[in-house]
């Protein structure tokens, strides 16, 4: 077995098995505190877990009207159904291996409406920083409500974890700063080995970005807490700004793990872990629940993405047939020891390199 293969075939065995082993331990978990579970009175409350669906979806819906909003900040018309059309049906394509084809599918397929790969290339980028960005500064603020609950008392002192909430919010104005966040960006490119890129957008559009998707994480955060109260009635209202930011957070890691697809597993822990820190039983929540909650937030998230990705798929959003090819060929380049290894990443460097420029057209100014 030639190491190339090795190489594909121990990384397939990775996203597939870690998942699995994950999904494994928390199934563990619901199992071994059933008892405590069982304990409390529990009845899945039909109504809410269809306002907590309906959430996910808006969650899904607003993605679109963020990425519109960032292209007409970088110059670029795009119509609200085409836009929407666009960001939701490249999604189809997150599921096939590699990890970037959506984003080479949103490339290709926005350039039919006269944006230049370069403007795809950097709405992208900003959507992706200012998406992380607010996931972070969103549990910032939530830490300001942890001080509320004793389990916090038991761990520290309630005014460093109002310090540290504090202190996150005014780092995260800091690095979304132009300047601070070029040399930032540009570090990491270089780290990696790949070419740097001017982001020239002015402060305040990144702010509002920033904050359009913390009022996206507000709606997919408020379903998670009402999907919470679906399964467990008793659930305090304190739990509500708490439960937004710990899924924002748990997004976040969930995403940067780069492992597995829409960091499946990695997210479930981090909800778990917060969870533990966040809400100590007999305090609020019964054992289990967390583990619990975890999946049943992944199951009705996931079926409320591909209602989404499906609607507009079937509306003629089909991926662009080079996308699909450029993926097979890829395979093919994969499977013969022959020929030089080919990757998503090398592919997506390819379609950006095509523009002479990757620079943001727009002047630096508050």
């Amino acid at each position: 077995m030639s190491m190339s293969t090795a190489k594909k075939v121990g990384k397939r065995l990775l996203q597939i098995g870690l998942p699995v082993l994950i999904i494994g331990f928390f199934l563990s978990q619901v199992k071994n505190n059933w008892s405590a579970l069982t304990a409390h009175s529990f009845q899945l409350n039909v109504w809410l877990l269809a306002l907590s669906f309906a959430g996910f979806v808006c969650q899904e819906i607003s993605y679109g009207l963020i990425w519109k909003a960032v292209l007409a900040r970088l110059g670029a018309r795009l119509g609200l159904r085409a836009s929407m059309r666009i960001y939701l049906a490249s999604e189809f394509v997150r599921y096939i291996p590699g990890n970037v084809w959506h984003v080479l599918t949103r490339i290709m397929w926005v350039g039919k409406y006269g944006v230049s790969r370069p403007v795809a290339f950097a709405s992208m980028t900003i959507e992706l920083i200012t998406r992380l960005a607010a996931g972070v500064l969103v549990f910032a603020v939530s830490l300001l409500f942890w001080r509320d609950l004793d389990a916090v008392s038991r761990l520290s002192e309630q005014r460093i974890i109002f310090a540290l909430g504090v202190t996150t919010i005014l780092a995260l104005g800091i690095i979304l700063y132009p300047p601070v966040l070029n040399w930032l960006l540009n570090l990491a490119l270089r780290v990696l080995k790949r070419d740097p890129i001017k982001l020239t957008l002015r402060y305040r559009d990144i702010l509002f970005v920033t904050l359009a998707w913390g009022a996206s994480w507000f709606v997919a955060g408020s379903a998670f807490y009402v999907l919470l109260l679906a399964l467990w009635s008793a659930t305090p209202l304190i739990a509500w700004p708490i439960c937004i930011g710990i899924y924002a957070l748990a997004w976040d890691i969930g995403f940067i793990s780069f492992i597995t697809p829409s960091g499946l597993g990695f997210r479930e822990g981090a909800i778990v872990g917060l969870f533990a820190l966040a809400f100590s039983p007999p305090l609020l929540l019964p054992g289990g629940l967390a583990a619990s909650i975890a999946l049943l937030s992944r199951f009705v998230s996931t079926i409320a993405e591909l209602l989404c990705v499906s609607i507009a798929y079937v509306s003629g959003g089909h991926p662009p047939r080079a996308i699909l090819q450029e993926q097979s060929i890829s395979n093919d380049a994969l499977d013969s020891p022959a020929q030089t290894e080919t990757t998503g990443e090398a592919a997506f460097s390819d379609v950006v390199a095509e523009e002479p420029s990757a620079s943001i057209p727009l002047e630096n100014k508050l």
